[in-house]
């Protein structure tokens, strides 16, 4: 089901939907483009409350799975889970800023390092939370849970995704895939 109702779009039922827009609207977020505290401070919010989700997470070991939870004018809020050699690819958020909550399992993250070349990793399990601006380039790989599970908030909302390929000489994007042609493509929840 999707709902859409005064510019938020969420693919809950109605009933918690409006329970995710009171959680949201209680953080007193500013309009415009959030920061990245301020998406930490979305994605613990409702990392915290597994109720409104938990029984919609599906485990799906040959296709990475994700689910709109709420989306308005300037953030959008997604669940995503993770199996077995499951991994995100090489990417970054196509201008948006974000944050993540791991309420399951645990995912490594590597990531282009300052020097735009070298890869640095952290790991991230259940309580664990993170960030990053619009510049960050990553790519996520399950590592334990069965499966694990992560809440995401990115401000503005995904447009799209630029991929990368990690060379000698850093990294170099090799495809842009705008958000609307994903969706088209896929059912909820489903992930290419």
């Amino acid at each position: 089901m999707v709902v859409v109702s005064e510019t938020v779009v969420s693919e809950l039922d109605e009933s918690r939907t409006e329970q995710l827009r009171e959680l949201l609207e209680g953080l007193g977020l500013p309009e415009g483009r959030l920061s990245t505290g301020e998406l930490e401070s979305v994605v613990r919010a409702v990392a915290a409350r597994p109720e409104l989700f938990e029984d919609l997470v599906v485990d799906d070991v040959t296709n990475r799975w994700w689910l709109l939870l709420y989306k308005s004018d300037n953030y959008e809020v997604r669940i995503l889970s993770w199996e077995r050699d499951q991994s995100s690819d090489w990417h970054d958020h196509g201008g948006s800023s974000g944050a993540f909550a791991f309420t399951a399992g645990t995912v490594i993250e590597y990531y282009r390092a300052s020097n735009q070349v070298d890869i640095e990793t952290v790991r991230y399990s259940a309580g664990d939370h993170g960030s990053f601006d619009p510049a960050h380039v990553h790519d996520m790989l399950y590592e334990t849970g069965r499966p694990a599970v992560s809440v995401h908030a990115y401000s503005p909302p995904l447009k799209g995704l630029t991929f990368y390929e990690r060379t000698a000489l850093g990294f170099v994007a090799r495809d842009f895939l705008l958000e609307e042609v994903r969706g088209e493509s896929r059912s909820p929840g489903s992930r290419p």
